[in-house]
């Protein structure tokens, strides 16, 4: 059987959803076979190994109306493909993907106040059981480095401590040192609302773009922060975080040198607006274009989007916010 279809990145997620909704599993154990070796850098600087899980993920967090029945069907089918393919990690894997799914569907993606202590309860089980399955597996579903990512949400999920989580991280990265994604996942638990705090995330950012700079420059660098200001800090990462708005700069031009991406623009202009930097603002915009993605420009993205078009067109000149811009551009981004 010959390997997914993916004559761009879209069309990978796209046939990964087609193959699993039809219960193709051949195909979707060929394709992850595939991708477990090798760099299979997209030309925007993703992977597609993340965009072949975003298909899976897609089919499994399917939000029908009926959600409790269709993950007890999800949870029979792929522990049936499990007991039919024993040696294959996608097969566990895509087991214990279902059950973190379903311990979600009870905790809900609302503040934890709102939680029931009923709904803990299960969400607790249904994640204990997904990492139990993955450990009883080890022998196969740990040879995969899409394991290691799973294991890293469901044990930010159950408390893991950090150390923990960490040697997770890096066992994945033996199986597969081109999985970055292991990079991102990781970030989650040392964002201060979890069990880190804004040192500790700049110190693993930076370890991390030196890690990485053979493909990708010092591109992870704005890449993981501006991944941590969609999780925690939105308008406020330069006043709240240590992120440093030169060398982050400098990241977004290196990442565009090397991938073009016209999402990743809209990202460093959104950036540039909230380190106060008008003239970069100014030349993103003009090299965007029409292609404008507002889904990318922070927290109630259509009106920070508004808001930072008003402020590249007001006549030049120092403002009261050009003033408060500092070279680590953490000025008040109260204004968006």
């Amino acid at each position: 059987m010959p390997v997914l279809a993916r004559a761009e990145t879209a069309a990978l997620t796209t046939e990964t959803i087609d193959a699993f909704s039809k219960g193709d599993f051949a195909a979707l154990d060929k394709e992850n076979e595939h991708l477990k070796h090798g760099k299979h850098i997209e030309a925007d600087g993703g992977i597609e190994l993340e965009y072949f899980r975003l298909g899976l993920n897609a089919v499994i967090k399917n939000r029908g109306d009926h959600r409790e029945p269709y993950l007890r069907e999800m949870e029979a089918l792929t522990l049936q493909w499990a007991t039919e393919h024993p040696k294959s990690s996608l097969a566990h894997i895509l087991h214990a993907q279902v059950l973190e799914a379903h311990a979600w569907s009870y905790r809900g993606g609302g503040y934890a106040k709102d939680v029931p202590p009923e709904a803990w309860a299960d969400f607790r089980k249904y994640l204990q059981r997904a990492a139990k399955y993955l450990q009883d597996h080890a022998d196969v579903a740990l040879a995969d480095s899409s394991a290691h990512d799973l294991l890293l949400d469901i044990g930010n999920g159950l408390g893991w401590d950090i150390g923990t989580l960490r040697t997770i991280q890096q066992e994945g990265l033996k199986r597969n040192p081109n999985d970055v994604m292991l990079y991102f996942d990781m970030l989650i638990p040392l964002l201060p609302k979890w069990q880190g705090d804004a040192k500790i995330l700049d110190q693993y950012i930076r370890e991390v773009t030196k890690q990485t700079q053979a493909d990708y420059g010092t591109g992870m660098y704005g890449r993981l922060y501006a991944l941590a200001a969609e999780r925690e800090y939105g308008h406020a990462l330069f006043e709240n975080s240590l992120a440093d708005w030169p060398t982050m700069k400098k990241s977004y031009e290196d990442m565009l040198a090397r991938f073009p991406s016209p999402g990743r623009l809209n990202r460093y202009a959104y950036m540039a607006c909230l380190a106060k930097d008008r003239p970069t603002l100014v030349a993103v915009l003009a090299q965007i274009g029409k292609k404008i993605d507002a889904s990318l420009w922070g927290p109630n993205p259509e009106r920070s989007l508004e808001s930072c078009q008003r402020w590249a067109k007001e006549p030049p000149g120092e403002t009261k916010d050009d003033a408060k811009a500092d070279k680590k551009g953490r000025a008040n981004p109260a204004s968006l």
